[in-house]
């Protein structure tokens, strides 16, 4: 199949998948899907055996029962993520209205009255989805993703991003991009709470664990301040968003690399806080302690 064809089959693919998502809305169409949807998930178990050895190695503590349940929570999560960023398709203004109660926004004008840029770091909490698109329709922003391999998902979650105005960059991409734009007092941002293959290890509920530097290289090299996004889930449709403060800059007695260190182990214990807050809300399912356990 040459690759002219295999396009075209791929935005066809895409055009019948956008219009199947603009006829999803809140109320009794959003259940009718997710409903089904978490029973699915819920019986087949995704990445379950994971999620259950991530819970226990986090929440040692807490009992059995606690633990499931905070193993359904997250199916439930993760599955409304997914219908509530088809429903906002049809009406890009159902994001804002999404966010019933919001606290920091101070800590962002700030940061961008300083004229140094802005690095916001946020969580698979909530719905990860909705962060930054609620984010970009106030802010100048872009978000770092990890394009999919696939043409057809790469193509349709650019798509269904898009919708919100959320420009977006590879996280492949050349560093010079992003801090040329905090240079230009733009705004980043990244979901970096996930394992990070960057070589360096930091504390994260009390095991050493590979974590993505990324965020906090950049406002070392740049001046940005760090601002936490905590997006927290009230119901489906429903959530309150979170700002800041800024994290504390590294001691100026550091060299870039020990502070680039030190920021990425002060964003892990904020990232820690945010998941205890509302365990049920995390994305468990994801292999965040690759070094402790490796089968």
């Amino acid at each position: 199949m040459n690759e002219e064809r295999r396009k075209n089959i791929t935005d066809m693919q895409v055009r019948a998948f956008m219009a199947f998502a603009r006829s999803i809305r809140p109320g009794w169409r959003a259940k009718a899907l997710a409903l089904p949807l978490i029973a699915l998930v819920k019986l087949l178990g995704i990445r379950k055996d994971v999620a259950r050895r991530n819970i226990m190695l986090c929440f040692p503590e807490k009992s059995r029962a606690e633990r499931e349940r905070i193993l359904a929570e997250s199916y439930e999560n993760m599955i409304w993520t997914g219908v509530e960023l088809l429903a906002w398709q049809h009406d890009p203004t159902l994001i804002d209205r999404m966010a019933v109660s919001v606290e920091g926004t101070e800590h962002v004008e700030n940061a961008f009255a300083r004229g140094k840029g802005v690095v916001i770091f946020s969580a698979h909490l909530g719905n990860w989805e909705l962060s930054p698109a609620w984010f970009s329709r106030r802010w100048p922003f872009c978000g770092v993703v990890r394009n999919s391999d696939s043409p057809f998902q790469r193509e349709l979650i650019a798509t269904l991003r898009a919708t919100s105005g959320l420009k977006t960059i590879d996280k492949k991409a050349p560093m010079m991009r992003v801090i040329s734009m905090l240079r230009k007092n733009g705004c980043f941002g990244a979901l970096a709470d996930q394992h990070g293959d960057d070589g360096f290890k930091a504390p994260f509920f009390g095991q050493e664990t590979g974590t993505a530097t990324g965020p906090a290289a950049f406002s070392v090299l740049t001046g940005a301040p760090m601002i936490p996004f905590a997006l927290r889930r009230l119901e489906p449709f429903k959530f309150a968003i979170k700002m800041g403060p800024p994290l504390d800059p590294a001691p100026e007695n550091l060299s870039r690399d020990e502070a680039i260190q030190y920021l990425t182990v002060r964003m892990n214990e904020v990232y820690e806080k945010m998941i205890r807050a509302n365990p049920g809300q995390w994305l468990w399912q994801h292999r965040r302690f690759r070094e402790i356990i490796t089968d």
